[in-house]
């Protein structure tokens, strides 16, 4: 679990620095949905392989990564924002 969460902050942090600097207030908005979308791949991939929620295996941190890196393409795509 604790990987997961790692993973998450790293590529949230990421994911803001390379977008717009680490100033940006979105930067509060950014590296949480990092870390969600991390641990709900994590625990997903640990789910469907019936495998204990919390295990830190190799598949279940390739998933926690691949699912944290949708959710911030997602964020920084704009998905959701309402056009002018």
């Amino acid at each position: 679990m604790i990987a997961f969460i790692l993973a998450g902050l790293i590529l949230g942090v990421l994911a803001r620095a390379l977008a717009g600097g680490l100033r940006d207030p979105q930067v509060m908005l950014t590296v949480p949905a990092g870390v969600a979308g991390a641990v709900v791949g994590g625990v997903g991939a640990n789910l469907l392989r019936s495998e204990p929620w919390h295990a830190n295996g190799a598949f279940s941190v390739i998933a926690a990564c691949v699912v944290a890196l949708i959710v911030l393409g997602l964020l920084e795509g704009g998905v959701g924002r309402k056009s002018a």
